[in-house]
């Protein structure tokens, strides 16, 4: 039986996003290690604490959830559109709460006001101290080809910005920002400009932070963190009788793939080391590919056919028998060629 995300945080499946976050920052600041001398068993639960919270507060591993259970949501399932691939927790729960509270510290923020409080802003209209204007989010969709290359992505931003010393004038101005790629980045990855948005008089600029994300792929899919799946339409024959794959790897490669196993809808081929690199060994370490398979079932059988196919799976069928007698003794090698 899988986990009880909601029963993890102790909120009800109705329950909102704001009551998620409520009972994560609650749970994670009372069950943080290190106010157990990083205890084992706290360990656990804190990890536990902080995949319960990934999952429910996005709406897309929450619906999985909510329909498939943790399993569906682990294994991946099929969506109305594409394959909703299968979801892995990074396994670094110090993360998500860094992630949640902007610190490892969650009192970090009250403290450093009052030992460097914030700049001030003189106005004609007052005094005052200048906020930061909330973080500026935005996607980064790469293909798998350039997650599989890693490299430099330009992403272009326009923001208002102080023309003069003075700064009395604004103006809308366009910057390039040059975001690192490394080879086999994760998706949902951030990647944040340090006050990047726009400048003003009362304010401290946003910071721009962009998050990874998989555009779809004419051939595969990303599944977990550094596998890729493909799905081949084959044949009944081919299925029954064996047939060859040329596929085109990110790298531009062919791969010759024979099947020669009977292809059933459970089955699956794997071929280690020619899924995506994998981020901290990039030149070492890739995942798998996956293939899977959809046979194609014949709309029609003459009266012919049947009976070919009747004929040979007669002939299977004292193939087996006689491999059974064989196993158990009762048949000799020179007994089975004569038969």
């Amino acid at each position: 039986m899988g986990f009880d995300y909601y029963g993890i945080l102790g909120v009800k499946r109705s329950c909102s996003q704001l009551e998620i976050k409520k009972a994560y920052r609650r749970l994670a600041l009372k069950y943080n290690p290190e106010r157990y001398d990083n205890d084992e068993n706290m360990r656990r639960i804190f990890a536990l604490i902080g995949e319960a919270y990934e999952v429910l507060v996005d709406h897309k591993h929450r619906a999985v959830y909510d329909q498939y259970g943790e399993e569906g949501l682990k294994k991946g399932v099929p969506g109305p559109h594409e394959y909703i691939q299968p979801y892995s927790y990074h396994g670094e729960p110090i993360r998500t709460f860094e992630e949640f509270f902007g610190t490892t510290n969650p009192y970090a923020d009250l403290l450093d006001y009052y030992e460097d409080p914030p700049p001030m802003f003189d106005s004609p209209l007052g005094k005052g101290y200048k906020e930061k204007d909330p973080t500026i989010v935005r996607p980064l969709a790469l293909s798998l080809e350039e997650v599989y290359k890693g490299g430099l992505k330009k992403m272009k931003i326009q923001r208002l910005v102080f023309t003069d010393e003075t700064c009395s004038e604004l103006k809308l101005r366009e910057k390039v920002l040059s975001i690192p790629i490394k080879p086999g980045i994760y998706p949902n990855t951030e990647v944040r400009f340090k006050e990047e948005g726009d400048q003003g008089p009362t304010r401290i600029p946003a910071d721009v932070i962009f998050i990874t994300e998989d555009r779809p792929h004419e051939r595969f899919v990303r599944s977990g963190l550094s596998d890729l799946l493909m799905v081949r339409t084959v044949t009944l024959q081919e299925a029954l009788c064996g047939f060859m794959i040329d596929i085109r790897t990110l790298d531009d490669r062919i791969l010759h793939v024979k099947i020669s196993d009977v292809v059933t809808p459970a089955y699956e081929k794997i071929l280690e080391d020619e899924g995506l690199p994998v981020p901290v060994c990039p030149n070492k370490a890739k995942g798998n590919l996956i293939i899977r398979f959809q046979i194609v079932f014949p709309d029609y059988l003459s009266k012919r056919t049947k009976k070919a196919f009747e004929e040979a799976f007669r002939v299977r069928e004292e193939e087996d028998e006689k491999f059974a007698k064989l196993k158990c003794g009762t048949l000799s090698t020179t007994s089975f060629y004569k038969l």
